[in-house]
């Protein structure tokens, strides 16, 4: 993630984010084993558009990291995609320390 949530918009933005179980299913099959978005699709029954852009998400937010590469058959050019190492730490100290922000 591109730093810690400090703020309740914040912190609320991130939840909203992460509660996508589709979003979830992504991070999860990247986890295991680097794929590209047609992959994906493909393995989690999703639509190759709406892969794409949670694949865009996760980048931005930083859980996700894309590469490059190319391959001897088509499609010529594939991005690779890996889920990037995180945590997330939710308490009430942090609540309240947002609070006060």
């Amino acid at each position: 993630m591109n730093g810690l949530p400090h703020t309740f918009p914040e912190i609320a933005g991130i939840l909203g984010f992460l509660g996508n179980e589709q979003r979830l299913r992504i991070l999860t099959t990247i986890a295991r084993k680097e794929k590209f978005a047609r992959e994906i699709s493909e393995e989690l029954d999703i639509s190759r558009p709406l892969v794409a852009i949670y694949l865009k998400q996760l980048e931005k937010h930083g859980l996700v990291k894309g590469t490059d590469r190319r391959c001897d058959e088509p499609p010529y050019h594939r991005r690779y995609y890996r889920a990037q190492p995180f945590e997330f730490t939710l308490n009430l100290e942090i609540l309240t320390q947002a609070e006060q922000e």
